[in-house]
């Protein structure tokens, strides 16, 4: 029998994570929010606050996401270290809960860095690497699809489409092509991973679109929908 799995997860820890976890709340979806706590790639005011994480985390999972945001690759290996490390120190502080679950900011990492993430205790790191639907290695962990257009996914969309191109140009727009993930994965099996940025989707005036496209993978009769980490 085969097996369907709909996970979302959402990066940074930006205010707008607050709007986002209504909609997933309103379509009974499961998520995981990786939060840098002390982001430095926005001011201060445009960050979730402490209360909010820990109110965040009494209906979604935290995973950590460094403490101030950096490009592991671009700083020293104990920096690296201590970034990984103190965002799950702090995040369980605040929240009072286990955090088992890394997202590496930017996708950028080396081997040096997943096995920092290893020695750190943290069972599922993800990565941004798309249009994939299984879980091979939990600390390299794939995903289906980032709430963006991407250029840099034109072959990735046409081999999806199957080498069709009217359907290639319609998958396009990030939230058909969403839909006909989904519809791939609920007939043939898999995971289908949708995640992104609250701060993005604002910026691109997208929240219709995320809105629709949360409802259509909602509720599907076929499918179980889990936490990052409980995909492991």
């Amino acid at each position: 029998m085969k097996t369907v799995v709909v996970t979302t997860s959402w990066d940074d820890g930006h205010k707008y994570d607050i709007r986002l976890a209504r909609l997933l709340k309103n379509y009974g979806l499961k998520a995981t929010f990786y939060i840098s706590p002390e982001n430095r790639e926005f001011a201060r005011h445009d960050l979730l606050t402490l209360k909010e994480i820990r109110e965040l985390s009494n209906d979604f999972e935290i995973g950590a996401h460094t403490v101030t945001h950096p490009r592991l690759p671009t700083i020293s290996r104990e920096q690296a270290r201590k970034e990984i490390v103190d965002s799950k120190v702090i995040l369980e502080e605040v929240t009072g809960k286990k955090v088992s679950t890394f997202c590496y900011p930017g996708g950028a990492y080396t081997r040096v860095h997943v096995q920092l993430v290893k020695d750190a205790g943290y069972r599922y790191a993800r990565t941004v690497v798309r249009h994939t639907f299984k879980l091979d290695k939990p600390y390299e962990a794939e995903t289906s699809l980032h709430t963006y257009n991407h250029w840099s996914d034109v072959w990735k969309i046409a081999r999806f489409a199957k080498f069709q191109p009217r359907k290639a140009l319609h998958y396009r727009k990030w939230d058909v092509l969403a839909r006909a993930m989904f519809d791939r994965v609920t007939e043939e099996g898999g995971i289908f991973h949708i995640w992104g940025h609250s701060w993005e989707i604002d910026q691109h005036n997208d929240w219709e679109r995320l809105d629709s496209v949360l409802h259509y993978i909602s509720a599907h009769p076929l499918a179980k929908y889990a936490t990052n980490g409980e995909l492991v």
